[in-house]
């Protein structure tokens, strides 16, 4: 009986293994959300570069930190620039804004004509 849990124990963390090694690759990744005024779209690509579209609001400025609690990592705000009314592009240096691979808390603050807004999303970015 104890073989059977731990052979099945070990086959349940490869398969979850094989899944977090797929998800984890790199790649673009999207998120939306929402709040009482504005709605985003956050865009990321594989060189952390964030792209931020505000579906919804007038957006006047928009900052972007990240965090990452498993690892104790965090990121600077950084304010966003303006590429057109309602799309923002954040972290566009070397490295961008993602230090590392992995599930990060990704806070976008909108202000504009409706007031200050943050948008709480969580995004899993490729290493």
């Amino acid at each position: 009986m104890t073989r059977r849990l731990l052979a099945a124990a070990c086959l349940a963390a490869a398969a979850m293994a094989v899944v977090v090694g797929c998800l984890a690759r790199p790649g673009t990744v999207t998120a939306h959300g929402a709040g009482a005024r504005y709605a985003v779209t956050l865009t990321i690509d594989d060189n952390g570069t964030a792209d931020v579209v505000v579906d919804r609001g007038g957006a006047q400025e928009v900052v972007v930190s990240a965090t990452m609690p498993q690892m104790g990592h965090s990121t600077p705000e950084e304010r966003a620039r303006r590429l057109a009314p309602g799309r923002f592009r954040a972290a566009e240096a070397a490295g961008g804004l993602f230090p590392m691979g992995g599930v990060w808390e990704v806070s976008v603050r909108v202000r504009g004509g409706a007031g200050e807004e943050v948008i709480p999303l969580t995004v899993l970015v490729g290493s």
